[in-house]
């Protein structure tokens, strides 16, 4: 049987300003549906907070607050060991989100969404749950985070250039990309691309790979 855990102590260093990039605000949707919806336990959990937030016309704010708490769930191992504790109760939820609104401007949604998951016994979802209303919320705004990686640092002109591919391609039509640029000098030339959903090698060490595997066909 486990035992009661106290809240994990917050403090303001632990509330450290981060950048969502240039992400539209959209507060809430007509009919306050998501784009799409997911039928697993965090998928649905994460529906029914795109549903309320929109109705609180507080999207924007609640995608902030999942942000912050995905983060939080990364980088405190107090944090995670609180969430997987089914005997967390009322009076330890309280106390931890009265640590959260010490440390932010946390929405009166995001406070309540985080008591009902304690009370169902679904708060060691946290994290996942998160991470679906961040893609819910991208894929209402239509926007999709892009990785680049290239051999060498890229200029301002040459990130414009690949920006401009992406917006140019006509699947890619009504979207906004949040890209990030890396570098990688292992693959020698060329990019590789990586979205949510897909990966692209065109760097030059995958062309020499392959030539080497054409090669080794006729050694054989």
């Amino acid at each position: 049987m486990k035992t009661s855990q106290a809240a994990p102590t917050l403090d303001s260093s632990l509330y450290q300003p981060f950048s969502l990039g240039d992400v539209k605000k959209i507060q809430s949707t007509p009919d306050h549906q998501p784009p799409s919806k997911e039928d697993t336990i965090p998928g649905r959990y994460a529906t029914v907070l795109f549903t309320t937030a929109s109705q609180e016309s507080a999207l924007y704010d609640v995608y902030e607050d999942m942000k912050f708490l995905g983060e939080l769930y990364q980088n405190s191992e107090s944090f995670q060991l609180f969430t997987q504790n089914a005997g967390v109760g009322v009076k330890e939820i309280r106390a931890f989100n009265a640590g959260l609104q010490e440390t932010g401007d946390f929405h009166k949604v995001t406070i309540r969404f985080i008591e009902v998951l304690a009370e169902n016994k679904r708060l060691m979802f946290i994290k996942e749950i998160a991470e679906k209303y961040g893609k819910l919320y991208q894929q209402f705004n239509k926007e999709e985070k892009i990785t680049i990686i290239s051999a060498y640092r890229l200029s301002a002109d040459e990130e414009q250039q690949v920006h401009r591919a992406l917006k140019a391609n006509p699947q890619n039509q009504g979207k906004e990309f949040v890209i990030e640029f890396k570098v990688d000098t292992a693959i020698l030339g060329g990019l590789q691309m990586y979205t949510e959903s897909e990966f692209m090698d065109m760097s030059l060490q995958s062309r020499v790979d392959r030539l080497a595997q054409e090669i080794q066909k006729f050694v054989d």
